[in-house]
């Protein structure tokens, strides 16, 4: 099974993610340290199949040296990752434990997961590679790909189509990012394809896009062991782009609910110490200029005539609508007989 993976590692190479330049200190130096294969001694208490009953016949751990066919064959597995992984994949294996790994999947660019990241758990079968691994996503309790569900499960056509000759855990998770996390996750499922049409994969997108951003936080609050320093590190240099992008999405969408959920975002990167001030200024100034956008001179001069003080600069869209019904509602009545007489005064003046 060949997957194309070109065009990942000039977006995901790219350092130059943010437009101020900021003082470098240990989380970016063990960030830039960071790398994309390595082996610990021992699995994290997080991870979901450290309490896995060993999968031997005498229910043993099997570690690294172990003189059985998994442990060798899992040695060849650490060998094709380490010379092999992309550039958007990280893998941690452990030595007491040969039989459980973690991965790491950064979101591909032009899909509503780009600059997210994704953790997967793993665990091999005693008669691995006759049987493939299984697979744990951590979720963080969101639904954001019809693939990736939020009980952990994980929907893969790798996993049920899986050749113990061809297949192996390289292919596996190149294939999350190039056939999961696509640009159009809603048509992964094949049997929903008619339901859909452009303006619902684009709101799906949107909704996607908005829980990566979700998963992103959570992530930042409680990383997964042994990735504490790569999280840190790659949202400090993917924040900037991030936040541009939810911006675009701000355009479209002024609720109040995304404007909270900007500053949320904001405020978690900046925490995590990445400088996005410049964003929230350059937000007030978008906000003032969709205000004097919204300015209604010709209504403001025609209720000033009848002695009636309307502020032409409401705080949004929302409020002149709102005081608008409001007005029309309650002196509909009053200002229309006002208007007729108005138009009568007017009339007889000219004669």
């Amino acid at each position: 099974m060949e997957i194309d993976v070109s065009g990942f590692e000039a977006n995901n190479n790219n350092n130059s993610h943010g437009e101020i330049e900021e003082i470098e200190d240990e989380i970016d130096k063990r960030f830039k340290c960071f790398k994309n294969f390595d082996i610990t001694s021992d699995p994290p208490s997080d991870h979901h199949f450290s309490h896995h009953k060993k999968s031997t016949n005498n229910n043993k751990h099997v570690f690294f040296g172990s003189n059985n066919s998994l442990a060798k064959n899992l040695q060849k597995e650490w060998k094709v990752l380490e010379t092999n992984l992309p550039d958007f994949i990280l893998v941690r294996a452990y030595q007491n434990r040969i039989d459980l790994m973690r991965a790491a999947v950064i979101g591909p660019p032009n899909t509503p997961y780009n600059h997210g990241v994704f953790f997967f758990d793993i665990v091999f079968p005693s008669n691995y590679p006759a049987m493939p691994p299984k697979l744990f996503y951590h979720s963080n309790g969101l639904d954001l790909n019809p693939n990736l569900h939020p009980d952990g499960k994980v929907s893969l056509r790798l996993l049920q189509k899986w050749n113990p000759k061809q297949s192996n855990l390289l292919q596996l998770l190149v294939s999350i990012p190039c056939l999961v996390l696509n640009s159009k996750p809603c048509l992964n499922q094949f049997h929903r394809l008619y339901l859909f049409y452009e303006l619902e994969v684009l709101k799906y997108n949107k909704n996607a896009f908005m829980l990566t951003c979700e998963a992103m936080m959570r992530t930042l609050q409680m990383p997964p062991r042994h990735f504490k320093d790569f999280v840190a590190g790659h949202f400090r240099q993917r924040a900037h782009p991030i936040l541009l992008k939810y911006k675009e999405h701000m355009d479209e969408d002024e609720s109040e609910c995304m404007r909270q959920s900007f500053l949320k975002l904001l405020k978690a990167f900046e925490e995590n110490g990445a400088y996005c001030k410049h964003h929230l200024i350059s937000q007030t100034g978008m906000d003032d200029s969709r205000n004097k956008e919204n300015q209604s001179p010709k209504s403001f001069k025609l209720f000033k005539n009848f002695g009636i003080i309307i502020n032409p600069r409401p705080e949004n869209r929302f409020t002149m609508s709102k005081s608008w019904k409001a007005l029309k509602n309650v002196h509909r009545t009053k200002y229309i007989l006002l208007w007729k007489q108005k138009c009568r005064n007017d009339e007889s003046g000219r004669r």
